[in-house]
């Protein structure tokens, strides 16, 4: 196999993990925190349970959907991959530590954050890993 061949394969590896760590952000900040927050009164409960909040917990929730849409479009277009994955892995970690502390039975349930987000710290590694190897 060339070289030319395995730059390809790293480099659709690369973007493959990065692309899907920037969906999953751009969807979990969309979805449940911006179209549907009412829907998702578990989220909100648990926003006003820890009194980490600016205005209301609804407001707080707006505005960690636009940050973690936000997280999302940057990852997907690709621009500083090392940076944008070390800034989503970092905020994953402090959001599963609010999460833990407010409702640890969410750390058991097998729909749960914990079983997703070791995946996408596993797509955040990949990237990590091999965006020093790419030109």
């Amino acid at each position: 196999m060339s070289n030319i061949d395995i730059e390809k394969k790293i480099r659709l590896v690369s973007t493959i993990s990065r692309v899907a760590l920037g969906l999953v952000w751009l969807y979990e900040g969309l979805v449940p925190k911006i179209l549907f927050i009412h829907s998702h009164q578990e989220q909100i409960m648990l926003v006003q349970r820890s009194g980490l909040y600016w205005h209301s917990a609804e407001t707080t929730l707006t505005l960690l959907g636009i940050a973690q849409v936000l997280a999302g479009l940057i990852l997907i277009i690709g621009r500083a991959e090392r940076m944008a994955v070390a800034v989503a892995t970092v905020a994953m970690s402090v959001l599963i530590l609010l999460v833990a502390t407010g409702n640890p039975a969410m750390l058991t349930d097998p729909f749960g954050a914990l079983a997703k987000d070791v995946c996408l710290v596993a797509c955040a590694a990949t990237v990590w890993i091999l965006a020093p190897l790419r030109k």
